[in-house]
């Protein structure tokens, strides 16, 4: 499940097709909570506890409008609230969890595609999601 958000991030079209048929074929089962995990690192990445409401609404806004064609909708609300929840664990959140994969998914292709991210930089968030998503 790793390697299938590697080569998401990395655009790895026919490498990220060949492991989402595998995946298809054994089960997604873990993948929320890893998909989760990577999120929350990638937010707190990206932004801290000092970040504004009006700068998650620019990324937010940032991201639906990069996001690559044939991309689902999502819904903008619950993308602010999405990360405003992994900068501050403490708040309450009631978003439908597939709006949450959807969301999450996009906004780890906005904060770490691209030139965002070194492999090694990559390597290592992955591998921290991982141990968070073994413990949790």
């Amino acid at each position: 499940m790793v390697e299938y958000i590697r080569t998401m991030v990395k655009g790895d079209h026919a490498a990220n097709d060949r492991i989402e048929a595998e995946l298809d074929a054994q089960g997604w089962d873990d993948f929320p909570t890893l998909l989760g995990a990577v999120f929350y690192f990638a937010v707190n990445r990206r932004f801290n506890a000092s970040t504004t409401a009006g700068e998650v609404m620019l990324f937010v806004a940032e991201m639906r409008a990069a996001a690559p064609a044939g991309a689902p909708k999502i819904d903008a609300n619950a993308a602010e609230s999405l990360v405003r929840a992994a900068l501050d664990p403490s708040l309450d959140l009631d978003v439908d969890p597939q709006m949450a994969g959807r969301i999450q998914g996009l906004a780890i292709l906005h904060l770490l595609g691209g030139r965002h991210t070194t492999d090694k930089d990559l390597d290592d968030l992955l591998a921290n999601a991982v141990e968070a998503a073994e413990r949790a």
